[in-house]
């Protein structure tokens, strides 16, 4: 699987080479130098609050009994993104980093169900944000066929999160078997018996947590304004490159980006697939492909400087989320008893 991304990597990265010699390497230069640090900055400002709503939307949905304050949580998602965007190479990078910084034990544990659970949910909010930019995209370019394909990424989405309701009891024994899997392997890790987790069904916790409707829905809306909040933020990166885009126009650039990445799932970080739906999607507004390469780069900054910053932040307060977590050793020696 690693040798597979790793491939997948460098086709992606080689698309971006192939897009930034189609758009003129100067060109690019020129649209990105016109961001500045200033305008970088302003775009990590931007995404904090969406960091902060996603982090809450994860907390809602871990329960009425969460295993961590909701502090803890936005915590764990400025960490979960940050290595995610860091280190797109790893399998479930971000995910084990954010956990690792939620907590210990059954904390740990039940982050790990929530985050399965808070997963479909942002997965299902998508839904919504993508509907209104084929809206967007069918009244400002009617004779688009990236609709089309829009529509298939729209499907296939919806498609995962209805095989995931009706398939929750598996889904839901599979991530049980995993704990037990994870325990074996790397006791250390989960702590069970330090966290007084030993005993905790997954199955269960899984169930119940799905069974609290309310909360879901909070979770489901703070995702929700997450995506839209992309269109906003997407406005504001138009304008720092010097392109004149409408807020209708934004939403149909961000959501068509958003839902055509549906199809870079295998590629780590989307690299070209990225950059290519910038360039397709603002073409149909006229902005130069240079400008539109600038724009996906701006984002990939962004998440950068903001992976970089909550890195650093960890490194000098959380010991939890260390290199070391990267480092578990295959083999651990038994626990004195």
């Amino acid at each position: 699987m690693q040798r597979r991304t790793a491939i997948a990597l460098i086709c992606g990265l080689a698309a971006v080479a192939a897009a930034v010699i189609y758009a003129g390497a100067g060109a690019v230069l020129q649209a990105v130098a016109s961001l500045h640090v200033s305008g970088l900055l302003v775009l990590v400002l931007l995404h904090v609050p969406s960091v902060v709503l996603m982090g809450l939307g994860w907390w809602f949905a871990s329960g009425n009994e969460p295993p961590a304050t909701q502090s803890k949580f936005v915590w764990a998602r400025f960490v979960r993104d940050a290595a995610g965007e860091l280190l797109p190479f790893l399998q479930l990078g971000g995910v084990v980093f954010g956990l690792r910084a939620l907590g210990r034990g059954r904390t740990l544990l039940l982050g790990a169900v929530s985050a399965s659970i808070d997963g479909v949910v942002e997965l299902a909010a998508k839904l919504p944000y993508v509907l209104a930019a084929l809206l967007a995209l069918a009244t400002l370019a009617p004779r688009s066929r990236l609709a089309e394909l829009l529509w298939l990424a729209l499907l296939a989405t919806a498609v995962t999160v209805a095989i995931f309701l009706f398939a929750r009891r598996s889904f839901s024994a599979s991530l049980q078997r995993m704990a037990q899997a994870i325990s074996a392997r790397w006791p250390a890790m989960l702590d069970l018996d330090e966290g007084g987790g030993g005993g905790l069904d997954v199955q269960e916790v899984f169930q119940r947590i799905l069974s609290q409707r309310g909360r879901l829905w909070w979770a489901f809306t703070l995702h929700m304004c997450c995506w839209f909040l992309g269109a906003a933020e997407m406005w504001v990166t138009f304008r720092l490159l010097g392109a004149d885009l409408t807020v209708a126009q934004a939403l149909a650039i961000d959501g068509a980006v958003v839902g055509l990445r549906t199809f870079g799932w295998v590629v780590p970080g989307a690299a070209g697939v990225q950059e290519a739906s910038y360039m397709l999607v603002a073409a149909l507004f006229g902005i130069p492909p240079a400008v539109a390469i600038a724009a996906s780069f701006a984002r990939r900054g962004r998440d950068l400087v903001l992976g970089i910053g909550t890195f650093g932040v960890a490194a000098l307060g959380d010991a939890d989320v260390g290199l070391l977590t990267l480092t578990m050793p295959k083999r651990q020696r038994p626990r004195a008893r």
